[in-house]
């Protein structure tokens, strides 16, 4: 049995830096809105960061002739980036932009400096979420910095404060996922907001009424004893044990409790990043894509 230890009372999450990687689509413009209102309540500044590789365009030796030299790219793209900065709700944040060539992954090498990586999501599923959405996947297996993923439900305007009511973290008690309490806490504790720890038990066929309480007592013990009395939480936590697939239960506890924020970890596995999380299967991807808030994924 995994044994999973209470988290130790910790400083508040330091944010001086948040990098917004973008590829330009709507779903980056509201990637980058959300972290324009976490970089206003953090006083922090935003790197607006584009890798491209032109390479790939050239598919024959006759298409690489249709296309610009590579130092005028670098210009359009570089110009691009810049245009988006001048956005009106950015307004009183200092914006910086990185231009890499290269895939997105090669970005994190650059950003080492930063507290937050921020990344949309399509929110697709098959072919497009393997061509497009797949990105954002990679991003948060393979950075060893805090991801938050915005997916294509989220609402976030930019001309405001990120304020959280309710975060909701999510564990099965093993150490990818203790890895992220910290941060829940924190996250909590700085905006006196309702700390929701959640754990899900897979076995969808345990009936109700008994068997299903006794099912919950052992894991329902586990999350109160994960934060300690001491932590300095403006309300005390809320314990849940969910039954069912694991993604499906965490989305619906989060729209019910109108969680402004979901925080998981996110289990690093080398060559496997794009189709193995956290809980097996691509849970966290399929939270990160589908939830109506931001989720934050920390890799252990």
């Amino acid at each position: 049995m995994v044994t999973a230890h209470p988290v130790s009372p910790l400083s508040q999450v330091k944010i001086e830096t948040i990098a917004v990687l973008t590829d330009f689509s709507s779903g980056a413009e509201m990637a980058l809105r959300c972290a324009v209102e976490f970089a206003r309540a953090y006083h922090a500044g935003l790197v607006l960061a584009h890798a491209y590789n032109p390479i790939s365009a050239f598919v024959t030796p006759e298409a690489a002739l249709a296309y610009e030299p590579l130092d005028d790219m670098r210009k359009a793209m570089q110009d691009r980036l810049l245009g988006q900065t001048e956005a009106s709700f950015l307004q009183g944040v200092n914006c910086t932009t990185l231009l890499s060539m290269g895939e997105a992954l090669n970005l994190l090498e650059d950003l080492k400096h930063v507290e937050l990586i921020v990344v949309g999501t399509s929110g697709e599923a098959g072919f497009v979420k393997a061509a497009i959405g797949s990105t954002a996947e990679r991003i948060f297996r393979s950075s060893t910095i805090p991801v938050l993923t915005v997916g294509p439900y989220c609402r976030c305007t930019g001309k405001g404060e990120a304020t959280l009511k309710t975060v909701l973290y999510t564990t099965d008690f093993s150490p990818g996922a203790e890895v992220a309490l910290p941060y829940a806490v924190s996250l909590a504790r700085k905006n006196e907001a309702q700390l929701v720890l959640l754990h899900v038990k897979g076995d969808k066929d345990v009936p109700f009424t008994f068997d299903r309480a006794m099912a919950s007592e052992e894991p329902m013990a586990r999350l109160r004893n994960l934060v300690p009395g001491d932590a300095d939480l403006h309300k005390s936590p809320t314990c849940f044990v969910g039954f069912g697939i694991p993604d499906a239960v965490i989305l619906d506890e989060a729209t019910s409790r109108n969680a402004d924020l979901i925080v998981m970890g996110a289990r690093g596995t080398g060559a496997l990043t794009s189709i193995v999380s956290h809980f097996g299967g691509g849970t966290a991807y399929k939270v990160a894509a589908s939830a109506k808030c931001p989720v934050l994924t920390i890799r252990k």
